[in-house]
């Protein structure tokens, strides 16, 4: 497998790593994927499990083994919190118990997680990162890295200074000219910051819109986002089969990675799905529309674990869904079909009900 250089970290990864977030809790499945990886190269590891104790004991009872037994040949991202921007001193207690899991006390990469809102970053983030700064000097981390969704945000984290690796969702599905995640991906590469790209295929979102061979497929989703300026993709497979369907863009040709004819289906292809093109905009209303459906979809495909932060994200908008006066400017604009009234309607619904 080809190897890129995690930015200033050093680290060499396998352009093609691992997501563990959503494997089958299985000991069976854990060593098939984590042994299918090694072997492969997929070298780079993402932990997301940060209550060894709790929440996660069933993941690291079935993952905690694999990884021990791969150590020495694994770059580990282990996550300090979750999505509920726990308290610090619960996210150090939950990551000094994973940190004993992993073999030998040490992890490559200290992942702060889902830092979304400016708030967060000067706050709990800037926090957390104090304490693992304490981590490097003891030896038991290498890097401190961000994970999160929001570009600007992100871009802030990376002109600090005080971050080495930033995780993002990277796909076709948000278009590669969006000019936020372009800057993102200019100031990594200004800072030498590590860029790992998650969500290579939106969740699966884009993988479910195959509807013919020489359409959307796994090959041509990882190299669009290898043609990108990232070190390291890592999706998230259920199971060894899963992964091995990733693992094919390896074995794969030059005309089974092109990607280029799929910019122009895509257009027919997510008709009346939001690409986050912004073409709605501006709103009458003030309505931020691709940032509120972004929320609502993820919200939804994730389900209630995820609904809270979803629910936070929404709270600091100054513009909501309930906000829209069915104008019907958006539908005008849209090139995709998009209901986008029917989605703020549902934004309210989801977002704004008590209890």
């Amino acid at each position: 497998m080809e190897t890129r250089t995690l930015g200033k970290t050093g680290l060499k990864v396998g352009v093609i790593g691992l997501g563990t977030e959503h494997l089958i809790e299985d000991r069976t499945n854990m060593d098939a994927v984590i042994g299918m990886g090694v072997e492969s190269g997929a070298n780079y590891v993402d932990l997301v499990g940060n209550d060894p104790s709790g929440a996660f004991a069933e993941y690291w009872q079935a993952i905690g083994p694999a990884i021990r037994r791969h150590r020495e040949r694994l770059v580990l991202a282990l996550h300090w919190g979750f999505i509920f921007h726990e308290p610090i001193d619960g996210c150090q207690r939950s990551f000094d118990e994973a940190l004993s899991l992993v073999g030998n006390g040490y992890t490559d990469i200290a992942m702060v997680s889902m830092v979304d809102t400016e708030s967060l970053w000067q706050d709990w983030a800037r926090e957390g990162i104090e304490r693992l700064s304490q981590y490097q000097r003891d030896g038991r981390i290498g890097f401190i890295g961000v994970s999160g969704h929001n570009a600007t945000v992100a871009v802030t984290a990376v002109e600090s200074g005080l971050v080495d690796v930033i995780m993002f969702p990277v796909n076709l599905y948000q278009h590669h000219a969006d000019p936020e995640r372009q800057a993102l991906l200019r100031a990594c590469a200004k800072h030498r910051v590590g860029f790992v790209a998650m969500k290579p295929y939106y969740g699966g979102r884009l993988l479910r819109t195959r509807k013919q061979d020489r359409g959307i497929s796994t090959t041509r989703c990882l190299h669009y986002v290898l043609s990108q300026q990232v070190h390291c993709v890592v999706p998230g497979p259920r199971d060894a089969e899963q992964f091995d369907e990733t693992l094919a863009y390896l074995r794969s040709s030059h005309d089974d990675r092109a990607y280029e004819p799929l910019q122009a289906e895509l257009r027919e292809r997510l008709r009346g799905q939001c690409v986050l093109c912004r073409h709605c905009l501006p709103c009458p209303a003030g309505i931020p529309i691709p940032r509120i459906i972004d929320y609502l979809e993820w919200s939804e495909y994730y389900g209630p674990s995820h609904q809270q932060l979803a629910r936070e994200w929404y709270a600091s908008l100054e513009a909501k869904g309930s906000d829209c006066t069915e104008c019907e400017v958006c539908l005008e604009r849209c090139p995709f079909d998009v209901d986008v009234i029917g989605k703020m309607h549902r934004a309210a619904e989801v977002f704004e009900r008590s209890g």
